[in-house]
């Protein structure tokens, strides 16, 4: 499908001349959690499905309509996640236009993934992790709503999360929390939506993890983090070095009455990659967690670890924890 008839008509009185239009974009997720990308016809690149809304078009109904003219795919909208004004282009034939761009998150219903119509030469399903080249703004505009968890994100305005609440104060910055190492090498910042495979590979890389977790099959994952992402009681972290994710762990700050209506901290899913062990990132992940519960205000720090986890245990006594009380569990 070329350009809409009634942009076609607006050109036929403005010629070249800058055009400001409202379009609509698309971050879709399978039950896999794989994303749907188009190969773009006119440029050749890999993108987010997008559009140009009709007059007096609702935009999530655009979207839909969007979504299966291109693709054939039926979406059903979930979020928006993003609102930007898009650069100014300038096509091949000398028009001139700027987009404002309401991106939403959107889940498959029905529909093969399929070239649909000229807009596109290609049509896939990628896993985050393994992503075609893309252009800036679309994978901006991807992890954007793949880190969705309440707020969309507006351009030109603070993050929502890094607004100070009250009742869950955040770090200074919102994604970058410390740096480890002599040179500072290592990163430690808040995980996002694109980060969540390589969590699970790290779930996975052993052998208690490797028969309760599936990494083939992300959807649940996602929604996890999604909800993890959500709640300030929660903070997911990542190690990262050179790009790749080398570490995680989990803090969670729980309310109670005991200990004169203290806040304590739970630690869970401490993980350092199988070519990083032995090298202090372990050590250094948990002195942060400390640290960072201290600042908090919590009063204690507490963690289980399975009893098959013999090395995980002596690892934690060094740091100073002690086996103080009997973990019990209920499966269900």
């Amino acid at each position: 499908m070329g350009a809409p008839d009634f942009v076609l008509a607006l050109r036929a009185a403005v010629g070249h001349d800058l055009l400001w239009m409202p379009g609509v974009s698309a971050v879709v997720l399978n039950d896999r959690g794989e994303v749907l990308l188009g190969l773009r016809a006119d440029n050749g690149t890999w993108s987010l499905v997008s559009g140009i809304l009709e007059p007096g078009e609702q935009p999530a109904e655009g979207l839909v309509r969007e979504v299966e003219e291109e693709t054939g795919v039926v979406v059903r909208v979930e979020a928006l996640t993003g609102v930007w004004t898009m650069p100014e282009l300038a096509y091949p034939n000398g028009d001139r236009a700027q987009y404002l761009d309401l991106c939403f998150l959107c889940r498959h219903v029905s529909g093969e993934a399929r070239v649909n119509d000229d807009e596109s030469l290609e049509v896939r399903w990628f896993p985050p992790d393994a992503l075609p080249p893309m252009p800036e703004r679309s994978r901006a505009r991807l992890e954007r709503a793949l880190a969705h968890a309440g707020p969309a994100w507006f351009e030109g305005l603070p993050p929502a999360e890094a607004l100070p609440r009250p009742d869950a104060p955040r770090p200074a910055h919102p994604d970058v929390l410390t740096r480890l190492g002599a040179g500072g090498e290592v990163t430690v910042r808040r995980a996002r939506g694109v980060d969540v495979p390589a969590i699970v590979a790290l779930l996975a890389d052993d052998p208690l993890g490797a028969a309760r977790e599936d990494s083939g099959d992300l959807a649940a994952y996602q929604r996890a983090f999604a909800a993890i992402d959500a709640d300030p009681a929660h903070l997911l972290v990542v190690a990262e070095h050179g790009g790749a994710v080398v570490g995680t762990l989990q803090l969670t700050f729980i309310p109670g009455l005991s200990r004169g209506g203290s806040l304590r901290a739970q630690v869970e899913a401490v993980r350092v990659a199988r070519a990083h062990r032995g090298e202090g990132l372990g050590r250094s992940l948990l002195d942060w967690a400390i640290e960072e519960s201290r600042r908090r205000g919590c009063s204690l720090v507490q963690l289980t670890t399975d009893r098959q986890r013999t090395e995980a245990q002596r690892f934690y006594e060094r740091l100073g924890f002690t086996p103080s009380h009997a973990g019990m569990k209920l499966a269900l």
